[in-house]
């Protein structure tokens, strides 16, 4: 185990080793992927893992607060790194203790404790003099005080005595891309830093584009082994950006001190005194003690995991990578604020700028909307309240509705530059916004989701209908009318393959805008029967009427949709493109570009990014029949490089559904251990959070074979030789229902309801179980 590798003083925290990821070894130059991999988030704020003695080669230390953005210099707005309040450093007769400070370090492990929502390190540090100093931690961001974080050093010298020197250090001097020269900006302007009254620090910053306030504060407790204070010496000192705290204990040989960090970040989104509000949470955090904090850090994340868990039996690694991708992914939103989102690499790294793109709504938001509801509400209202913003994207475009913008972060602007600069210094135009339409059908196809899945009538009425008929509008303002094919087309656009730009009528955003369209008359043809008169005030507030229904509905049914049965063309034009396939393939299995097309533009052949109309044949699984999905499975596997982390979980859920069990479970491996194996080489950028959200839809909903159909459970599933049970849980009209499927049995487990249920069309009950 693990934990047998720590003291007993911090041993008894840690769970089984099921539940961890571990370091194993100290590599320098693996720094920036565990600061990633083992990122904490508390629901309003994630903090990387950087190792807070400090005096560390190679680093990025971030902390970043939900909804802090700023833009300044950089080409978009940008999630802000804020102060650095991980640090804490230690020194004997001036000389750092740390990782790397001295001449060896021995025994060194760190584990992510993802049973209770912790970090912990163990190290012996030898210095130059043959000292011997074992340092030991635990790092948690609060989940019951969700802006407070805390650090515990348990501190030994082994073979020496004296006068241990410390720094308690909140630095104001991070910026974006600290080690991106070009990219660097400063977010954050600091307007004071001091002490507090009696003991701490605080450091007062705002952003420099809208001067949203936001205070960092910082104590420190120092207890010998029976519970004494034996801080020494405690002086404030302030350099420049930086507020620091020097304190001192006298330590005998082989006595172990404990020194605890106590933290509180408040951002002034929700209004007051940021420094009082932030020194009030500090000392309340103060008086809990360790033992009721990491008690009470370990009861929230088991009433997540009791949710959210996936149990795999006959495959331990997979189910370790599992349980990592749901750990972040649960962990991350605010659970109490939809004015946030979730950004494509979560709160770990600043890798597209936290902002939110079309994987919130067709990769992450069915986990949310069938595990934790409550959070996929906010998240679909997120859209809602940035209704006004994709309206004056509409009319920048010279279109008429709302157009969501490709890239969103806190004003619902896009966020997508129209240039951009490589590392490398080459400069060039970004379409991305201009031509990736299809996010507002995909945003509508979410909270449609969401509301079918829900009944979640509050929303509907007052959020999602009006969003129909606004995207609805836009849709029908961007088609154009060809009159030698007397259809409707989409033209200069570019569907999920990013590799293919400005082509005509990509068969994925044609069927889901003519979808997005002919759903919105329906429903609001539906909810004028069903409430007229709010649906009368509605159409009022929109200028709406059933003439421009009917004009909306005539055009979509005359959208040019490629052949629903037999090849479908991804965009015009594709099939006269220069023919390649795959034929090798990585050691992770993945498939290698073929030596041939190495100098040749890409957008010149066949050879896709990701899925594409396989990604269309997954939405709208239904529409299509078996050939049709097998015929296009087999083509374009063979022509997709899943140079996207958004696609491997795609094409194992396909996989499944044509019979290819083997390489389903080869891109469920790709789409689990993206991050924890770094098999993309860009961990270091933060978590990969569709991946994420595709692991879990491949399990759910590819191995488990669970799909919604006339309101009701149906199952087929096709789970994989080596396993011999799946158990998952959902949250199904309020009611936490437990799944257990084995190789010849789908059983449920409901709290409330005795539910049907279908298992290849034959009828079951739920056993009801009491807790």
């Amino acid at each position: 185990m693990y934990r047998d590798r720590f003291s007993d003083r911090i041993k008894y925290y840690i769970a089984d080793d099921e539940w961890i990821v571990a370091e194993t070894e100290y590599d320098p130059e693996k720094n920036l992927m565990y600061e990633t991999l083992f990122a904490l988030t508390s629901g309003k704020m994630g903090n990387r893992a950087t190792h807070p003695e400090g005096f560390i080669r190679r680093e990025l230390p971030a902390n970043y607060v939900h909804g802090v953005f700023d833009r300044s210099e950089a080409f978009q707005r940008e999630l802000c790194n804020t102060p650095n309040w991980n640090l804490l450093k230690m020194y004997y007769k001036t000389e750092p203790i740390g990782p790397e400070s001295g001449r060896e370090l021995k025994d060194f492990i760190r584990i992510l404790d993802m049973k209770h929502g912790f970090v912990a390190t163990h190290y012996i540090t030898i210095a130059s003099d043959g000292r011997e100093t074992l340092i030991e931690s635990i790092k948690l961001l609060s989940r019951s005080d969700p802006e407070c974080a805390r650090l515990r050093f348990y501190v030994t010298p082994l073979n020496y005595g004296g006068l241990l020197e410390f720094e308690n250090i909140i630095d104001a001097t991070v910026t974006n891309f600290m080690d991106y020269p070009r990219f660097r900006v400063k977010h954050l302007n600091t307007r004071e830093i001091g002490p507090l009254e009696d003991s701490g620090i605080y450091v007062q910053s705002e952003t420099r584009d809208f001067l949203l306030p936001l205070t960092t504060v910082a104590d420190v407790k120092v207890t010998d082994q029976a519970g004494n204070d034996i801080i020494g010496c405690r002086q404030y000192r302030g350099h420049g950006e930086q507020a620091v705290e020097f304190f001192d204990a006298r330590v005998a040989e082989g006595m172990t001190i404990c020194v605890d960090k106590f933290v509180a970040v408040v951002s002034g989104r929700d209004g007051g005194n940021t420094k009082q509000i932030a020194e009030e949470k500090l000392r309340r955090f103060m008086c809990k003690s360790f033992e009721a904090e990491i008690g009470s850090q370990g009861k929230i994340y088991a009433d997540y995991w009791k949710r959210a868990n996936i149990v795999i039996e006959g495959d331990p690694r997979l189910q370790l990578a599992i349980r990592f991708n749901l750990f972040h992914l649960m962990s991350t939103p605010n659970p109490g604020d939809n004015r946030t989102n979730i950004g494509a690499k979560l709160m770990h790294g600043e890798e597209y700028g936290g902002h939110a793109f079309w994987d919130t709504e067709i990769f992450m938001l069915p986990f949310f909307t069938l595990v934790f509801p409550e959070i996929a509400k906010n998240l679909v209202e997120y859209r809602y309240l940035l209704l006004d913003a994709a309206r004056r994207n509409a009319e920048k475009w010279g279109q008429k509705g709302a157009r969501y913008p490709w890239e969103s972060a806190d004003t619902g602007d896009e966020e997508c530059p129209d240039w951009t600069i490589e590392g490398d210094g080459t400069c060039y135009r970004c379409t991305v916004a201009e031509q990736e339409v299809h996010v507002t059908a995909d945003i509508i196809y979410g909270g449609l989701q969401y509301f079918h899945l829900t009944g979640d009538m509050e929303y509907y009425e007052n959020n999602l209908l009006e969003m129909l008929a606004e995207t609805a509008r836009f849709w029908n303002s961007r088609i154009e009318y060809n009159s030698a094919k007397d259809c409707y087309e989409i033209t200069g656009i570019t569907g999920p393959d990013e590799w293919h730009e400005a082509v005509s009528n990509n068969a994925y955003t044609n069927y889901i805008a003519k979808w997005n369209m002919l759903t919105a008359v329906k429903h609001l043809r539906e909810y004028k029967a069903y409430n007229p008169d709010k649906c009368r005030k509605l159409f009022e507030k929109l200028d709406l009427d059933e003439t421009e229904l009917e004009h909306v509905e005539k055009n979509a049914a005359k959208i040019f949709i490629p052949v629903k049965e037999g090849l479908i063309e991804q965009f015009e034009g594709y099939f006269n493109l220069k023919d390649h396939e795959i034929y090798e393939w990585d050691k992770n299995k993945m498939p290698v570009i073929p030596k041939e097309l190495k100098g040749v533009k890409r957008a010149d052949t066949t050879i896709i990014k990701q899925a594409d109309v396989v990604m269309l044949l997954f939405l709208f699984d239904e529409e299509f029949d078996a050939v049709t999905k097998r015929i296009n499975f087999d083509f374009y596997e063979k022509r997709t490089l899943h140079r996207s982390s958004l696609s491997p979980s795609i094409y194992c859920i396909m996989g499944l559904r044509v019979g290819e069990s083997e390489r389903a479970y080869d891109y469920l491996c790709r789409s689990a251990f993206v991050d924890i194996d770094n098999n993309q080489g860009n961990t270091r950028e933060g978590i990969h959070a569709a991946s994420a959200g595709g692991t879990w839809q491949a399990l759910v909903f590819g191995y488990g074979g669970l799909s919604i159909k006339n309101d009701q459970l149906h199952f087929s599933p096709r789970l994989h030789e080596k396993w011999t049970r799946i158990r998952f849980s959902i949250v199904w009209k309020g009611d936490l229902i437990d799944i257990e499927i084995c190789k010849d049995s789908v059983k449920l487990f409901s709290r409330r309801t005795q539910w049907s249920y279908f298992v290849d069309g034959k009828e079951h009950k739920a056993e009801i179980i009491n807790e």
